[in-house]
């Protein structure tokens, strides 16, 4: 997304759920009943998380995507060498690629998907699935932009930072900060950012959050697809967990509620638990109860925010 920040990530590929994966995963230890407890127990899963005959676990190839594209974009592996060991901690493990290598790995990736198992033998390491915590299932509203996103978001933990180089075709620049300074310095993130963000400000330390993390896991990811509302003075997207969101979201038709009558602000009043983002003229507040208490994290509004409203294509990104 141009003149944005953005998490890693980017489109899956399908050398990502190549069968080959099995074969380099077997030699350290992984097999299919080892690759199968990445699936949380639960009674259904979203859409993006249905796996396709001849292909790896969607669990599976979700988190290689997600970690071959944060290498091509960041220089960051988040692989292991040793054997995977049954007493995992939840922390993620990297592997150092040689400075001089580094960048032609790089673009070799971000040419060829393929290539990324082809890195992986050569520094005898496997991508660190365990440490990738299922977070959220994004979906882009009915409504909103021409092209919609399906959006697997893992989130990792590490001890300390790792050096990073971000790759230059795709990116301009790279931070790595707090919530709270992210929300602070006055950068323009998408809403699925803005909205990650906002509530990770409520966590105060990495331990926390990687308990917050694993505990989420446990339980799998739950589909978020905001509905938006026409209002008095502005647009919302109300969000899963507030109370004004619909007992029947469509995933494919648009589904716009005019609320027109009334005002953002007298809309917070008659809403008990708020989990929502007001999109004002000239910024984003990102609204949302926490243990009783309303927050509030004011983001500079997107610029692609008041283009047309139509879809067009569904693309699944981790």
């Amino acid at each position: 997304m141009p003149g944005l920040y953005v998490f890693p990530g980017g489109t899956v590929d399908q050398a990502d759920a190549d069968l080959k994966w099995c074969k380099h995963l077997a030699a350290f230890g992984l097999d299919g009943d080892r690759l199968a407890c990445l699936v949380p127990k639960t009674s259904s899963r979203p859409q993006i998380y249905q796996t396709k005959k001849n292909e790896l676990l969607k669990e599976v190839s979700l988190r290689i995507t997600a970690i071959r594209e944060t290498f091509e974009e960041c220089g960051i592996l988040i692989c292991r060498r040793e054997k995977h060991r049954d007493a995992a901690t939840g922390w993620a493990e990297h592997v150092s690629v040689p400075k001089s290598e580094l960048r032609t790995w790089q673009s070799r990736v971000h040419d060829d998907a393929t290539e990324f198992l082809n890195l992986c033998e050569k520094f005898e390491c496997y991508p660190d699935l365990w440490a990738l915590h299922e977070w959220r299932n994004w979906l882009t509203p009915t409504t909103a932009y021409e092209k919609r996103f399906n959006t697997a978001f893992y989130l990792t933990c590490m001890p300390h930072v790792p050096h990073a180089e971000y790759e230059a075709k795709e990116m301009e620049d790279l931070k790595w900060d707090t919530p709270d300074k992210l929300s602070s310095m006055g950068i323009t993130f998408p809403p699925p950012q803005q909205c990650e963000i906002a509530h990770l400000t409520k966590i105060k330390s990495i331990d926390s959050l990687l308990n917050v993390a694993v505990k989420r896991n446990e339980e799998g990811a739950q589909l978020f697809l905001p509905v938006r509302f026409r209002m008095k003075d502005g647009t919302i997207q109300v969000l899963p967990g507030d109370t004004m969101y619909p007992d029947e979201a469509s995933l494919v038709e648009k589904q716009l509620i005019d609320r027109s009558d009334i005002t953002m602000s007298d809309f917070q009043k008659i809403t008990a638990v708020k989990n929502r983002a007001e999109f004002h003229d000239s910024k984003v507040d990102v609204i949302f109860t926490d243990n009783g208490e309303d927050n509030c994290v004011a983001f500079p509004i997107p610029g692609y925010s008041k283009v047309a409203y139509g879809d067009k294509k569904t693309e699944n990104k981790s």
